[in-house]
């Protein structure tokens, strides 16, 4: 009999798991968790990504993916349910913010009166998943001297989605491989995916400031396939270059 309850019980268990999972759910105000014998179900909340959720719980990304057969870190959405295997308590996870454009002046930093930057290219990693600490560590490698980025905007596996990391080259106004050139890099494969929403604000944002702190015509903003000479598809074909361009001129007008 024991054994009968134990089973009823681990059905409901179930049956509660697939009613809170899938896209299609309606986010709750509220943390909705399921505890199990591996873990607890915790359901995803409105903003809320991955590599945040994993960074709470003190658990591998990975392994959260293997565990819920998610082949994407940036494929969850509000409401669906993912074991986090070894938790036992709900933790409370504070979504990322985009700074807006109040705020990314502080990001950018005080205009450098030494420093003649002219242009504006964009990059996407070709990854699916990183941050400018994972790039730096390849780039130096490779011996290119560490990050090889000014900006790098996460998608929310490896930092947040929309948040935007300042490298050490803008820190110290170092140049690249062209002269005066702003490097910005997308994560994300645009190949195989889109732009996330908060990708593209920030983006828009920080393009914006950089334009109106150092006289940066929009005709100077390009994507890295169009630099001559440059045999690349860099930032990809899902890349929306136009619409950010032209989202630029509107806060620039503004």
């Amino acid at each position: 009999m024991e054994i009968l309850i134990k089973r009823a019980h681990y059905f409901f268990l179930l049956c509660a798991i697939m009613l809170v999972s899938g896209c299609a759910t309606a986010p709750r105000q509220t943390p909705l968790v399921i505890t199990s014998p591996a873990g607890i179900y915790h359901v995803v909340g409105s903003g809320q990504t991955l590599w945040r959720i994993a960074k709470a719980y003190n658990v591998d990304m990975w392994g959260i993916m293997r565990v819920n057969h998610l082949q994407d870190p940036t494929q969850i959405c509000a409401g669906q349910a993912l074991l986090i295997p070894g938790a036992r308590l709900p933790l409370a996870i504070e979504p990322y913010s985009p700074p807006g454009l109040r705020n990314m002046e502080k990001i950018v930093g005080p205009r450098y009166s030494l420093s003649n930057w002219r242009s504006v290219t964009l990059h996407h990693s070709a990854t699916l998943v990183g941050n400018a600490e994972c790039f730096d560590r390849n780039h130096r490698e490779r011996h290119m001297g560490g990050l090889f980025y000014h900006f790098v905007i996460g998608n929310g596996t490896s930092s947040g989605d929309g948040e935007i990391e300042v490298g050490w080259r803008w820190k110290k106004q170092a140049q690249v491989e062209r002269p005066n050139d702003i490097q910005i890099c997308l994560v994300g494969n645009f190949n195989k995916q889109d732009v996330s929403s908060e990708q593209f604000n920030s983006l828009v944002q920080l393009v914006a400031v950089l334009c109106d702190q150092y006289d940066i015509p929009v005709s100077k903003i390009r994507s890295h396939k169009d630099i001559r000479g440059k045999r690349t598809e860099c930032p990809g074909r899902n890349f929306p270059f136009y619409s950010i361009v032209a989202e630029v001129k509107k806060q620039l007008h503004r």
